[in-house]
Protein backbone atom coordinates (compact mmCIF):
# COMPACT_ATOMS: atom_id res chain seq x y z
CA UNK A 1 0.00 0.00 0.00
CA UNK A 2 1.38 3.41 -0.94
CA UNK A 3 0.86 6.09 1.66
CA UNK A 4 0.43 9.75 0.69
CA UNK A 5 3.40 12.04 1.23
CA UNK A 6 3.31 14.33 4.24
CA UNK A 7 2.58 17.97 3.54
CA UNK A 8 5.34 20.55 3.44
CA UNK A 9 5.64 22.70 6.53
CA UNK A 10 5.68 26.48 6.50
CA UNK A 11 8.66 28.49 7.70
CA UNK A 12 7.16 30.09 10.83
CA UNK A 13 8.45 27.61 13.41
CA UNK A 14 11.83 27.32 11.68
CA UNK A 15 12.33 31.09 11.69
CA UNK A 16 11.30 31.41 15.34
CA UNK A 17 13.55 28.52 16.40
CA UNK A 18 16.47 29.86 14.38
CA UNK A 19 16.07 33.36 15.82
CA UNK A 20 16.15 31.86 19.31
CA UNK A 21 19.33 29.89 18.67
CA UNK A 22 21.09 32.90 17.16
CA UNK A 23 19.98 35.17 19.99
CA UNK A 24 21.38 32.76 22.59
CA UNK A 25 24.64 32.24 20.68
CA UNK A 26 25.27 35.96 20.17
CA UNK A 27 24.59 36.58 23.87
CA UNK A 28 26.95 33.83 25.02
CA UNK A 29 29.84 35.49 23.20
CA UNK A 30 30.19 38.19 25.85
CA UNK A 31 30.66 35.60 28.61
CA UNK A 32 34.17 34.94 27.27
CA UNK A 33 35.27 38.45 28.25
CA UNK A 34 36.39 37.97 31.83
CA UNK A 35 36.17 40.51 34.62
CA UNK A 36 39.52 42.36 34.96
CA UNK A 37 41.63 41.43 37.96
CA UNK A 38 42.93 44.67 39.47
CA UNK A 39 44.86 43.09 42.34
CA UNK A 40 48.45 44.14 41.92
CA UNK A 41 47.77 46.06 38.71
CA UNK A 42 45.89 48.98 37.19
CA UNK A 43 42.41 48.67 35.72
CA UNK A 44 43.57 50.38 32.52
CA UNK A 45 46.31 47.82 32.00
CA UNK A 46 43.93 44.94 32.63
CA UNK A 47 41.26 46.33 30.30
CA UNK A 48 43.66 46.97 27.43
CA UNK A 49 45.18 43.54 27.99
CA UNK A 50 41.85 41.98 27.03
CA UNK A 51 42.21 43.10 23.38
CA UNK A 52 42.19 39.51 22.04
CA UNK A 53 38.82 38.96 23.72
CA UNK A 54 37.45 42.19 22.28
CA UNK A 55 38.66 41.27 18.81
CA UNK A 56 37.26 37.73 18.95
CA UNK A 57 33.97 39.00 20.33
CA UNK A 58 33.61 41.65 17.63
CA UNK A 59 34.39 39.16 14.86
CA UNK A 60 31.93 36.57 16.11
CA UNK A 61 29.21 39.13 16.84
CA UNK A 62 29.61 40.43 13.29
CA UNK A 63 29.50 36.86 11.94
CA UNK A 64 26.26 35.96 13.71
CA UNK A 65 24.78 39.34 12.84
CA UNK A 66 25.47 38.80 9.14
CA UNK A 67 24.11 35.25 9.32
CA UNK A 68 20.92 36.57 10.92
CA UNK A 69 20.47 39.21 8.23
CA UNK A 70 21.08 36.67 5.46
CA UNK A 71 18.82 34.13 7.16
CA UNK A 72 16.00 36.68 7.40
CA UNK A 73 16.33 37.59 3.73
CA UNK A 74 16.61 33.93 2.73
CA UNK A 75 13.30 33.03 4.35
CA UNK A 76 11.58 36.07 2.88
CA UNK A 77 11.97 34.18 -0.42
CA UNK A 78 10.87 30.77 0.89
CA UNK A 79 7.27 29.72 1.53
CA UNK A 80 7.66 26.09 2.63
CA UNK A 81 10.20 23.60 4.00
CA UNK A 82 11.18 20.09 2.97
CA UNK A 83 13.52 17.63 4.66
CA UNK A 84 16.73 18.74 2.98
CA UNK A 85 16.05 22.39 3.70
CA UNK A 86 15.39 21.53 7.35
CA UNK A 87 18.73 19.67 7.48
CA UNK A 88 20.60 22.58 5.92
CA UNK A 89 19.07 25.01 8.39
CA UNK A 90 19.99 22.77 11.32
CA UNK A 91 23.56 22.53 10.00
CA UNK A 92 23.71 26.33 9.93
CA UNK A 93 22.40 26.53 13.49
CA UNK A 94 24.96 23.92 14.55
CA UNK A 95 27.72 26.21 13.28
CA UNK A 96 26.17 29.28 14.93
CA UNK A 97 25.64 27.58 18.29
CA UNK A 98 29.22 26.24 18.19
CA UNK A 99 30.78 29.63 17.39
CA UNK A 100 31.26 30.76 21.03
CA UNK A 101 33.75 27.90 21.50
CA UNK A 102 36.22 28.82 18.70
CA UNK A 103 35.75 32.43 19.78
CA UNK A 104 37.00 31.54 23.26
CA UNK A 105 39.86 29.47 21.84
CA UNK A 106 40.90 32.38 19.62
CA UNK A 107 40.71 34.93 22.43
CA UNK A 108 42.80 32.78 24.78
CA UNK A 109 45.58 31.96 22.32
CA UNK A 110 45.79 34.94 19.96
CA UNK A 111 48.04 36.92 22.27
CA UNK A 112 50.31 33.91 22.87
CA UNK A 113 51.65 34.02 19.34
CA UNK A 114 53.45 31.03 17.90
CA UNK A 115 51.83 27.80 16.83
CA UNK A 116 48.86 28.00 19.22
CA UNK A 117 47.73 31.33 17.79
CA UNK A 118 48.02 29.93 14.27
CA UNK A 119 45.97 26.83 15.09
CA UNK A 120 43.32 28.90 16.88
CA UNK A 121 42.97 31.20 13.86
CA UNK A 122 42.77 28.27 11.45
CA UNK A 123 40.16 26.57 13.63
CA UNK A 124 38.09 29.77 13.56
CA UNK A 125 38.26 29.82 9.76
CA UNK A 126 37.16 26.19 9.47
CA UNK A 127 33.99 27.02 11.40
CA UNK A 128 33.34 29.73 8.82
CA UNK A 129 33.65 27.11 6.09
CA UNK A 130 31.06 24.99 7.90
CA UNK A 131 28.64 27.92 7.80
CA UNK A 132 29.14 28.27 4.05
CA UNK A 133 28.55 24.53 3.60
CA UNK A 134 25.23 24.88 5.38
CA UNK A 135 24.14 27.65 3.03
CA UNK A 136 25.07 25.43 0.09
CA UNK A 137 22.81 22.66 1.39
CA UNK A 138 19.95 25.12 1.83
CA UNK A 139 20.28 26.55 -1.67
CA UNK A 140 20.62 23.04 -3.10
CA UNK A 141 17.31 22.11 -1.47
CA UNK A 142 15.65 25.02 -3.26
CA UNK A 143 17.34 24.20 -6.55
CA UNK A 144 16.01 20.64 -6.37
CA UNK A 145 12.56 21.73 -5.25
CA UNK A 146 11.85 25.27 -6.52
CA UNK A 147 8.21 24.90 -5.44
CA UNK A 148 9.48 25.86 -1.98
CA UNK A 149 10.15 29.36 -3.27
CA UNK A 150 7.82 32.31 -3.13
CA UNK A 151 6.60 33.31 -6.62
CA UNK A 152 9.27 35.04 -8.68
CA UNK A 153 12.20 32.74 -7.88
CA UNK A 154 13.28 29.54 -9.60
CA UNK A 155 15.89 26.79 -9.68
CA UNK A 156 18.32 28.92 -11.69
CA UNK A 157 18.19 31.59 -9.01
CA UNK A 158 18.99 28.97 -6.36
CA UNK A 159 21.85 27.62 -8.49
CA UNK A 160 23.49 31.03 -8.74
CA UNK A 161 23.14 31.63 -5.03
CA UNK A 162 24.62 28.21 -4.26
CA UNK A 163 27.75 29.18 -6.22
CA UNK A 164 28.32 31.99 -3.73
CA UNK A 165 28.14 29.44 -0.92
CA UNK A 166 30.74 27.30 -2.71
CA UNK A 167 32.98 30.36 -3.05
CA UNK A 168 32.54 31.02 0.65
CA UNK A 169 33.44 27.45 1.56
CA UNK A 170 36.62 27.55 -0.52
CA UNK A 171 37.47 31.05 0.68
CA UNK A 172 37.13 30.26 4.39
CA UNK A 173 39.21 27.11 3.96
CA UNK A 174 41.91 29.17 2.27
CA UNK A 175 41.74 31.69 5.10
CA UNK A 176 42.16 28.83 7.58
CA UNK A 177 45.27 27.76 5.68
CA UNK A 178 46.63 31.31 5.76
CA UNK A 179 45.94 31.35 9.49
CA UNK A 180 48.52 28.60 9.95
CA UNK A 181 51.13 31.01 8.59
CA UNK A 182 49.88 34.57 9.16
CA UNK A 183 47.17 34.72 11.86
CA UNK A 184 46.71 38.50 11.78
CA UNK A 185 46.28 38.56 8.00
CA UNK A 186 43.86 35.63 8.18
CA UNK A 187 41.65 37.41 10.70
CA UNK A 188 41.48 40.52 8.53
CA UNK A 189 40.59 38.37 5.52
CA UNK A 190 37.95 36.55 7.57
CA UNK A 191 36.25 39.79 8.58
CA UNK A 192 36.41 41.07 5.00
CA UNK A 193 34.87 37.82 3.73
CA UNK A 194 32.02 38.00 6.25
CA UNK A 195 31.23 41.59 5.29
CA UNK A 196 31.43 40.78 1.58
CA UNK A 197 29.17 37.75 1.99
CA UNK A 198 26.68 39.79 3.98
CA UNK A 199 26.60 42.56 1.39
CA UNK A 200 26.28 40.27 -1.62
CA UNK A 201 23.62 38.13 0.08
CA UNK A 202 21.37 41.02 1.08
CA UNK A 203 21.59 43.31 -1.94
CA UNK A 204 18.74 43.14 -4.50
CA UNK A 205 19.13 40.62 -7.33
CA UNK A 206 18.33 41.64 -10.88
CA UNK A 207 17.97 38.14 -12.28
CA UNK A 208 15.03 36.96 -10.18
CA UNK A 209 11.82 36.73 -12.17
CA UNK A 210 9.10 39.08 -11.02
Amino acid sequence: MRYPESRLSDTTRVEAFSDGVMAIAITLLVLEIRLPDTEGGSLWHELTGLWPSYLAYAGSFLTIGVIWLCHHRFFSRVRAMDGLLHCGNLLLLLAVAFLPFPTTVLAHHLEDGGWNAKVATAFYGVVGALQAAAWFVMWTALRRNPELFEPGFDAEYARRESLQAVAGFVGFDLIAGIGLVLPAAALLLYLAAVLTFGYSSTRPRVFARV
